[in-house]
Protein backbone atom coordinates (compact mmCIF):
# COMPACT_ATOMS: atom_id res chain seq x y z
CA UNK A 1 0.00 0.00 0.00
CA UNK A 2 1.62 3.46 -1.01
CA UNK A 3 0.97 6.40 1.70
CA UNK A 4 0.20 9.90 0.16
CA UNK A 5 0.31 12.96 1.94
CA UNK A 6 -2.80 14.73 0.37
CA UNK A 7 -4.71 12.06 2.92
CA UNK A 8 -3.11 13.05 5.66
CA UNK A 9 -3.52 16.94 5.36
CA UNK A 10 -7.48 16.55 3.94
CA UNK A 11 -9.23 16.62 7.81
CA UNK A 12 -7.26 19.95 8.88
CA UNK A 13 -8.17 21.28 5.44
CA UNK A 14 -11.74 20.87 5.96
CA UNK A 15 -11.54 22.29 9.65
CA UNK A 16 -10.01 25.16 8.66
CA UNK A 17 -12.60 25.41 5.80
CA UNK A 18 -15.55 24.73 7.85
CA UNK A 19 -14.23 27.48 10.42
CA UNK A 20 -13.37 30.04 7.59
CA UNK A 21 -16.90 29.57 6.36
CA UNK A 22 -18.39 30.05 9.74
CA UNK A 23 -16.21 33.00 11.07
CA UNK A 24 -18.79 35.69 9.05
CA UNK A 25 -21.41 35.13 11.65
CA UNK A 26 -18.64 35.57 15.23
CA UNK A 27 -17.33 38.26 13.01
CA UNK A 28 -20.95 40.08 12.97
CA UNK A 29 -21.58 38.88 16.07
CA UNK A 30 -18.59 40.58 17.36
CA UNK A 31 -19.18 43.55 15.97
CA UNK A 32 -22.49 44.04 16.32
CA UNK A 33 -23.19 42.60 19.42
CA UNK A 34 -23.19 45.49 21.60
CA UNK A 35 -22.78 49.09 20.87
CA UNK A 36 -20.12 50.49 23.05
CA UNK A 37 -18.63 47.29 21.37
CA UNK A 38 -19.16 48.76 17.67
CA UNK A 39 -18.50 52.32 18.70
CA UNK A 40 -15.44 50.93 19.86
CA UNK A 41 -14.21 49.13 16.93
CA UNK A 42 -14.64 52.03 14.52
CA UNK A 43 -13.28 54.08 16.03
CA UNK A 44 -10.23 52.12 16.37
CA UNK A 45 -7.14 52.44 14.16
CA UNK A 46 -6.76 52.04 10.76
CA UNK A 47 -8.15 48.84 9.55
CA UNK A 48 -10.64 48.61 12.17
CA UNK A 49 -12.39 51.80 11.51
CA UNK A 50 -13.35 50.73 8.10
CA UNK A 51 -15.36 47.73 10.02
CA UNK A 52 -17.79 50.19 9.87
CA UNK A 53 -19.14 50.34 6.47
CA UNK A 54 -21.19 47.96 4.94
CA UNK A 55 -19.08 47.44 1.60
CA UNK A 56 -15.85 46.26 3.29
CA UNK A 57 -18.17 44.05 5.70
CA UNK A 58 -19.16 42.68 2.95
CA UNK A 59 -16.22 42.02 1.34
CA UNK A 60 -14.57 40.31 4.15
CA UNK A 61 -17.49 38.07 4.86
CA UNK A 62 -17.45 37.10 0.97
CA UNK A 63 -13.70 36.27 0.66
CA UNK A 64 -13.82 34.70 3.86
CA UNK A 65 -16.56 31.83 2.41
CA UNK A 66 -15.10 31.86 -0.76
CA UNK A 67 -11.42 31.21 0.87
CA UNK A 68 -13.09 28.57 3.24
CA UNK A 69 -15.64 26.85 0.32
CA UNK A 70 -12.12 26.61 -1.41
CA UNK A 71 -10.27 24.76 1.32
CA UNK A 72 -13.62 22.44 1.80
CA UNK A 73 -13.36 21.48 -1.98
CA UNK A 74 -9.57 21.48 -1.87
CA UNK A 75 -9.61 18.85 1.37
CA UNK A 76 -12.84 16.60 -0.40
CA UNK A 77 -10.69 16.13 -3.38
CA UNK A 78 -7.77 15.24 -1.61
CA UNK A 79 -9.66 12.69 0.11
CA UNK A 80 -11.01 11.40 -2.74
CA UNK A 81 -7.69 11.39 -4.86
CA UNK A 82 -6.48 9.17 -1.55
CA UNK A 83 -9.02 6.71 -1.77
CA UNK A 84 -8.85 6.25 -5.39
CA UNK A 85 -5.24 5.79 -4.87
CA UNK A 86 -5.55 3.29 -2.48
CA UNK A 87 -8.37 1.11 -4.26
CA UNK A 88 -5.97 1.22 -7.57
CA UNK A 89 -3.40 0.32 -5.54
CA UNK A 90 -5.35 -2.53 -3.57
CA UNK A 91 -6.61 -3.95 -7.20
CA UNK A 92 -3.15 -4.22 -8.96
CA UNK A 93 -1.88 -6.10 -5.83
CA UNK A 94 -4.18 -8.68 -6.09
CA UNK A 95 -3.76 -8.73 -9.82
CA UNK A 96 -0.39 -9.56 -9.77
CA UNK A 97 -0.46 -11.66 -6.23
CA UNK A 98 1.49 -15.03 -7.20
CA UNK A 99 -0.55 -17.79 -8.40
CA UNK A 100 -3.63 -15.38 -10.12
CA UNK A 101 -3.31 -15.38 -13.56
CA UNK A 102 -6.15 -14.40 -14.69
CA UNK A 103 -8.33 -11.46 -13.96
CA UNK A 104 -10.55 -11.55 -11.27
CA UNK A 105 -14.08 -9.72 -11.56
Amino acid sequence: MTSTTSGKFASPLLGAGLLLVASPIVISWFIHGDTERYLWIINGPVPFSSLGSGPIQLYLYAGLVAFGCILIVTALVARRRSLVRQRSAELSSSRTAPGLWFDQR
